[in-house]
């Protein structure tokens, strides 16, 4: 029988409601689709849930409503939560590697996962300034891609220090600029190849610009720009597709 939770005070919930934003080694996801991804990459510490349990050997607990409104972010949560652990990085060893500087809305990010995902750019690299990649509107805008990619939060405090990490380990640098630039259908695609996408006001830094080996843009019409997580998405189709 499993162990019910009605006080909002329990400890248990209270260390749920704390990894709600990711600061620490855990975080939380919520909704069957999302607990289930998480079980799937043995990451989930305990589960959380209103009516129906789920086939995993892990601890889990009936709780209440107003519980669940405690350690849940979206407004009609499902009835489960999970309480996970964050995974140790692996080295970047994958040809197409996404590199982000300062991409801080949490939206942008984990649409930028998603497409990622989607185009095999399985090694992502953060830079200091990108939003939390665990945050409860990350993890909801990914759609569970976090699971599936090396996702590295970089340790420099400058991103020069991480794309010369990057081409010392034989990696083409492409910047994203729409001055100084090369049309996307023009690019020839070296067999290694490090993407780098910049904050969505602002862009890629001066300096990440002038170190890539080569800078592209999207051509367009009737607009001058894109959001990030859209752009994000064409390039990576373009290199993938090549």
């Amino acid at each position: 029988m499993l162990e019910k939770i009605t006080s909002l005070t329990n400890p248990k919930i209270k260390n749920v409601a704390k990894a709600l934003d990711a600061k620490g080694d855990y975080f939380v996801v919520e909704g069957f689709h999302m607990v289930e991804m998480a079980l799937s990459k043995g990451v989930v510490e305990s589960v959380f849930t209103v009516e129906k349990t789920v086939k995993a050997k892990v601890p889990q607990y009936l709780i209440t409503e107003p519980i669940l409104k405690k350690i849940t972010f979206s407004k009609t949560p499902e009835g489960i939560v999970a309480l996970c652990r964050k995974s140790l990085h692996s080295p970047i060893k994958n040809d197409h590697v996404l590199y982000l500087e300062n991409v801080r809305d949490p939206g942008n990010l984990g649409t930028l996962l998603r497409s990622a995902l989607a185009f095999h750019f399985y090694d992502v690299i953060l830079s200091k300034g990108c939003a939390e990649v665990y945050s409860p509107k990350v993890l909801m805008a990914s759609q569970g891609a976090i699971f599936y990619l090396n996702v590295r939060q970089s340790e420099n405090a400058s991103s020069l220090d991480d794309l010369k990490n990057l081409k010392n380990k034989g990696y083409h640098i492409l910047g994203t600029d729409l001055a100084s630039s090369k049309p996307l259908k023009s690019l020839q695609i070296p067999s290694k190849i490090a993407l780098l996408l910049g904050n969505e006001g602002q862009g890629l830094s001066k300096e990440a610009i002038e170190f890539a080996d080569q800078n592209v843009r999207i051509e367009m019409d009737g607009i001058d720009s894109l959001n990030v997580g859209v752009a994000g998405g064409i390039i990576m189709y373009e290199v993938s597709a090549k």
